[in-house]
């Protein structure tokens, strides 16, 4: 008996290796949704600010993200769309980062055919602007002083997306998705400056600088990392890549607890029975 549970010692790794890819691989697949009861105050608060806004309202966008940080910010930027077009809210987005235009297009192309909402109608993506500052000022007075046409070089005047839309006072929420310290300027240079409603979506890492910013209302919710994209998605009900991502960890930690607790209770029997 002890000699056949010795073996287990030895099995080699690349099983274990095997069982772990397998373990992940399901979740990133299908997301299997495992009970989330602790969702965060900071994610529930971007969801009822959204959530409050009459059907026709306009929400701005600031996507500023790259690949690098896609697997955190992307899951939650699609969370945010889906809620916005489920709300039947008109929907701005702007970028300051250039890395950002593809994933913007990308997310709108899936989303906007699953709601089947229209370029220009229920949505527009202004072009990429490098000069953050001026972008943000300008805003505040006249939009199409730095707009005036969208990503694609159509004019934007006359849009039903921004119809009675020309600064920030005419926008309910802001909502700024990003891997870089974009969000600390939407803050000071807009949220506070111009009293307009600021909530944020960043990675887990930078999540902790914005306790002072939640704290003081200046920030009106915060969505934070991955785990924060799989809340998102659990409060709209609409399981996503944010959910497979936090499946595939549990599961995997699930598993290397198992492993631990496997070994030790054998190494215990050998050694004393």
């Amino acid at each position: 008996m002890k000699e056949t549970l010795q073996k287990f010692f030895k099995i080699d790794r690349r099983w274990i290796f095997l069982l772990l890819a397998v373990t992940l691989f399901v979740p990133i697949v299908k997301p299997i949704g495992l009970p989330n009861k602790s969702i965060s105050q900071a994610t529930t608060r971007v969801y009822e600010n959204i959530e409050k806004l009459p059907a026709g309202s306009f929400l701005l966008l600031s996507l500023d993200y790259d690949p690098s940080t896609r697997p955190e910010l992307h899951p939650m930027a699609m969370a945010l769309v889906r809620h916005a077009f489920s709300r039947n809210l008109r929907v701005g987005v702007v970028t300051y980062i250039a890395g950002s235009t593809g994933l913007i297009e990308e997310l709108f192309a899936k989303v906007g055919k699953e709601y089947n909402k229209k370029d220009g109608t229920d949505y527009v993506i202004l072009p990429y602007q490098p000069n953050i500052l001026a972008v943000m000022t300008q805003m505040s007075s006249d939009m199409y002083g730095i707009y005036s046409k969208d990503r694609n070089g159509t004019p934007i005047a006359g849009m039903p997306v921004l119809k009675g839309v020309k600064s920030y006072k005419d926008m309910s929420l802001v909502v700024c998705v990003t891997g870089t310290a974009i969000l600390d300027y939407w803050v000071a240079y807009v949220g506070d400056k111009y009293s307009v409603p600021v909530a944020g979506g960043v990675t887990a890492i930078s999540q902790p600088g914005y306790g002072p910013y939640l704290q003081t209302n200046q920030l009106k919710g915060l969505i934070g990392g991955m785990k924060g994209a799989a809340e998102y998605e659990s409060l709209i009900k609409q399981p996503g890549k944010g959910t497979s991502g936090i499946d595939a960890l549990n599961l995997a930690h699930l598993l290397v607890l198992v492993l631990i607790l496997t070994s030790n209770i054998i190494l215990l029997f050998v050694k004393y029975f």
